[in-house]
């Protein structure tokens, strides 16, 4: 295909694309505005003409709740752990899969980048993090994988005919990127600007060019290919039979007809995908690169979906709690200038009573005075103040209904978030905590979503990336990190006659499983608690949880202690006693009776 008709190609995928998202990002921006009250964003403009010169006062209570349930997302994130599906695969190598796949989180810092997408899902309906490979340094043909934050929602725009949620069957994605024309062509010296309101195609190339700045949009896409695939069945010398599936093109075809030991046992249409990358300019493409894995790496993190005569709409946490935040800024801006417009609390006195004093008086509502002197005429009453202009209890009765109607509206009501309320016990409590979880799952249960696609592109991407004898390093689930060499050739034979290959990241498939609950930190935190409850109860016992508490305990030198222990009490226990005069330690440090 020509360049020029590649060109027209993106460009019609980029109008659908655009005018595909363009209603979903107008009521993902408005809610962005609104969440964080960016300028003025909770005051609707003609309301805002309206009061000019009067008081507009905006209370946030929606920043709350959202940073709750962002709170709630990093402490609590969904656990992936990869499995092994067939019988080729092993729980060892799952294992280092795992260890491979903190290790890409730890060094891509991918905390921040699911914390972005996660607040932009809360906040504004959707976010997105993405997945990319660079080589490890500038001298090195190693590649390495790496997970990384768009901090720009409005950034991307999916094929809009995707179906599935996740978008995992998209044609296109693509990402833009606006440069000032000084930094295009710092990096791109040899790529031409041009002015297309000059050009005669110059209508097609429009939005892609401004006064002082060019976009820039990074394309992948899918190219699908219709394939013949077969079962084929090979005897080998030594009796065995091997069977395997393979690609049927026409030579193949020629050499199992011509091999009396090969048979073909069935066979099918199938279809291949390559997934493609281009970075391309309104007027030319200007890089491209295959990408090495079967999907586009771009994840999304979606709020709630719904989708109304055929129309996908994505609801954020606040979508449909604007109205009783506006009404309680409006009530609050109400209270404010109904006090502020009324006179301070006014002294009634007689003209004669301040006659030559009038100053003192004429300040006594600004400054505070030990003395307000007077003059005592008889039969007229000192002067008397007169009581302070009051909120009017409508007022104080619709911010007090509108704040109940925030809360029911999210689902999150105050003693979920630790404030007084009417429960007493502890069981009610977690019973309302419980409530409000239910509430706002939705959004959880969708970030776990996102996190199953993003590991199961990892762990496509992995045998692909890592696909040459190396050494690599891989974290646990503690943080504890180990040195491991994958795809080892031993220089043995196995038992079909292959080379014997060790850690070999190619061989078998794996999925993986998905929990959602406490963090690793946080359960090890609720164990050693439990260590510490149990061991009053432990007796002689005692001794074996005690290394456990310090292991599981974050305080400097806590395995060397635990270790210790350990030790001390394997030797008492060669010695057929568990401490000194067949005593036990506490975790307190005293002794007790053994």
């Amino acid at each position: 295909m020509a360049d020029e008709d590649i060109l027209d190609t993106i460009k019609k995928r980029y109008r659908t694309a655009v005018d595909g998202w363009n209603y979903i990002h107008e009521d993902a921006l408005s809610d962005l505005r609104f969440a964080y009250d960016v300028d003025g964003g909770q005051w609707p403009d003609e309301i805002r003409q309206d009061r000019a010169g009067r008081p507009m006062i905006t209370v946030n209570k929606l920043l709350k709740f959202i940073r709750q349930l962002r709170g709630e997302g990093k402490m609590n994130r969904p656990t992936m752990k990869v499995i092994p599906v067939d019988d080729l695969a092993d729980v060892k190598m799952a294992e280092l899969y795992n260890g491979l796949i903190n290790q890409i989180e730890y060094l891509s810092s991918a905390d921040v980048a699911y914390d972005t997408a996660y607040m932009n899902a809360v906040s504004a309906s959707m976010g997105f993090f993405r997945i990319i490979t660079k080589y490890e340094n500038e001298f090195s043909f190693n590649q390495e994988i790496l997970i990384k934050r768009i901090s720009n929602l409005f950034q991307v725009k999916y094929d809009p005919a995707a179906r599935e949620f996740d978008y995992s069957d998209a044609d296109y994605c693509f990402i833009d990127e606006w440069m000032t024309k000084k930094d295009f062509k710092a990096a791109f010296p040899d790529a031409e600007i041009q002015d297309f309101g000059q050009n005669q195609r110059g209508q097609n190339y429009q939005g892609w060019f401004e006064e002082d700045r060019v976009l820039i949009t990074e394309y992948y896409y899918k190219e699908k290919k219709k394939i013949k695939i077969g079962m084929v069945e090979i005897a080998l010398p030594d009796g065995r039979v091997n069977r395997g599936v393979i690609e049927l093109t026409n030579d193949v075809r020629k050499r199992l007809e011509e091999d009396p030991r090969s048979r073909l046992l069935q066979e099918r249409d199938s279809e291949t995908i390559q997934v493609k990358w281009k970075k391309v300019t309104g007027a030319e493409v200007l890089e491209e690169t295959d990408w090495p894995g079967k999907y586009i790496p771009v994840i999304p993190v979606f709020g709630d979906e719904i989708v109304v005569n055929g129309r996908k709409y994505y609801m954020s946490l606040i979508r449909g709690a604007k109205g009783p935040q506006q009404m309680y800024n409006y009530w609050s801006s109400c209270a404010t200038e109904t006090v502020a417009l009324a006179p301070k609390a006014p002294y009634v006195v007689a003209t004669k009573q301040v006659e030559g004093l009038e100053n003192e008086w004429n300040e006594a509502n600004r400054k505070n005075r030990m003395i307000l002197r007077y003059k005592h005429i008889p039969g007229l009453q000192k002067p008397s103040r007169e009581p302070q202009t009051q909120v009017p209890a409508a007022i104080v009765a619709m911010m007090q209904n509108t704040a109940f109607e925030l809360e029911d509206h999210l689902g999150r009501y105050e003693s979920s978030k630790g404030a007084p309320s009417n429960e007493r016990s502890g069981i009610a409590i977690q019973s309302r905590i419980a409530q409000s979880d239910k509430g706002t799952f939705t959004f959880v249960d969708n970030f776990a979503r996102a996190l199953i696609y993003s590991t199961r592109q990892l762990i496509d991407l992995i045998p692909k990336i890592y696909d040459t004898q190396r050494a690599l390093r891989v974290r646990g689930e503690d943080g504890s990190e180990r040195i491991e060499n994958v795809n080892v050739n031993t220089g043995r034979i196995d038992v079909a006659g292959r080379p014997e290959v060790l850690n070999d990241l190619t061989v078998g498939k794996y999925d993986l499983i998905a929990t959602t609950g406490a963090s690793f930190s946080s359960r090890r935190q609720e164990l050693r608690q439990s260590l510490l409850e149990s061991l009053q109860y432990a007796g002689p016992y005692a001794p074996v949880i005690l290394p456990f508490i310090f292991k599981y305990s974050d305080s400097p030198e806590a395995e060397e202690i635990a270790t210790a222990i350990k030790e001390f009490g394997m030797q008492g226990s060669q010695a057929g006693q568990g401490g000194p005069n067949g005593q036990i330690i506490t975790e307190q440090g005293g002794f007790n009776a053994g």
